[in-house]
């Protein structure tokens, strides 16, 4: 019998594992699936914290080798505060006068026939 047990795939190790029983088998089935399901999950978040390492290690390296050293995030966000600043600096300047262009465009109406529509009498 343990001769069989070594040379079994599958359900064949299924049954020889837990006999002949139905029951048995379908459960030691049900437990495989959720050992594989398990294993699946376990690789998924290893591969997942190797990518993080892998790209964090990649963003210090660029950070380093473009001449901004440890404080690559930290220009990063300057960078970005500067630019949030300037496009502040544009909308206070020209927010009335696209305020008023849209006003002036919504309130605007000139009744007049689409120029889609044809007089067929179909309409």
């Amino acid at each position: 019998s343990s001769r069989y047990q070594r040379r079994c795939t599958g359900s064949k190790c299924i049954n020889a594992e837990y006999g002949s029983s139905g029951i048995n088998a379908e459960y030691g089935e049900k437990k495989k699936q959720k050992r594989l399901k398990e294993a699946k999950e376990e690789a998924k978040k290893e591969i997942l914290l190797f990518k993080n390492n892998q790209e964090t290690a990649f963003q210090d390296k660029m950070a380093k080798s473009q001449g901004f050293g440890e404080d690559y995030t930290a220009q990063i966000n300057k960078q970005g505060l500067v630019e949030a600043a300037k496009l502040d600096e544009c909308l206070a300047t020209n927010e009335g006068r696209v305020v008023d262009w849209l006003v002036g465009l919504v309130s605007e109406i000139k009744p007049e026939v689409h120029r889609n529509y044809s007089v067929t009498g179909f309409a």
